[in-house]
């Protein structure tokens, strides 16, 4: 058994799913959540939770604190899972909400790493395992801000794993393809919040590609894989002797991974124009 901190864990999404599968199999699992309705779902279901936002550093503190509780003080694995992708052309999107991504993605979680890692380094091992994306590697239109934000987390964890060999910390990045999630809704939203899509150069593309792919819920998707996907790296990383240091899930991942490396970055670029429509 593993006593396993799970961040991003709200019903529905993938923290979720893996939460309730790790839970299945043994491990002392904790989520974290940001609103009374969803702690009382997972209550149901026998995961304890703590309130954490990932904007706010003093939540960290305290949610890591009510956390390590439950958890016995001790802390096997955390899966930084939660995040937001902000939506909408980079020439449209202010400073403002590339700041909110970053302080999210990257700022946050990195907070949460420097309250773990010294947990780790005294009990002499750890996982932490880092929720990426196919964006950590392409970018694609209209995702400019949480491109950045992924590619500043692969470069950061590279270094971190280079830093700390020796330490008993394995790092591994999840680069996930389209999985079903509520992913779609709140970058619909997000974009919605900075962006005035009928005032932009770009509402063309907005009106007949980015709001029918948004507006569309997740289970009306063919291109979306179950979170099983997920789930099965995941718990490879967790219980591996040697997880690996990138998990590339889904085919479409795997596909664009082999695509980077062999073509030129202007073959690359006409692609990713045709799969983005």
């Amino acid at each position: 058994m593993k006593h396993i901190l799970i961040t991003g864990a709200s019903p529905g999404g993938i923290g979720y799913y893996c939460a309730l599968r790790l839970s299945e199999l043994g491990h002392n699992v904790v989520g974290t959540i940001r609103n009374n309705e969803d702690a009382e779902e997972l209550a149901l279901k026998g995961i304890p939770t703590v309130f954490m936002e990932m904007s706010d550093y003093d939540s960290i503190q305290s949610g890591f604190n009510a956390a390590l509780e439950l958890l016995d003080n001790r802390i096997d694995v955390v899966f930084q899972n939660a995040g937001f992708g902000q939506a909408g052309f980079v020439e449209d999107l202010p400073v403002e909400a590339l700041e909110e991504q970053f302080k999210v993605n990257v700022f946050g979680l990195h907070h949460l790493n420097t309250l773990v890692i010294p947990l780790m380094r005294q009990q002499g091992e750890g996982r932490i395992v880092i929720h990426s994306s196919v964006l950590g590697f392409v970018g694609m239109a209209c995702r400019g801000a949480y491109v950045a934000s992924k590619y500043a987390l692969e470069g950061m964890v590279q270094s971190m794993r280079v830093e700390m060999k020796g330490s008993g910390i394995e790092f591994s990045l999840l680069n996930t393809g389209p999985v079903g999630s509520r992913f779609r809704a709140n970058a619909l939203k997000s974009l919605l919040k900075y962006v005035d899509v009928k005032r932009s150069v770009n509402y063309d593309r907005y009106n007949e590609i980015v709001l029918p792919r948004l507006n569309k819920p997740d289970h009306e998707s063919s291109g979306n894989y179950p979170q099983e996907y997920v789930f099965k790296a995941l718990k490879h990383a967790v219980e591996a002797r040697n997880p690996r240091e990138n998990y590339y899930i889904t085919p479409p991942t795997k596909a664009l991974y082999w695509l980077e490396k062999i073509l030129s970055k202007r073959q690359l670029d006409r692609l990713l124009r045709v799969v983005d429509r």
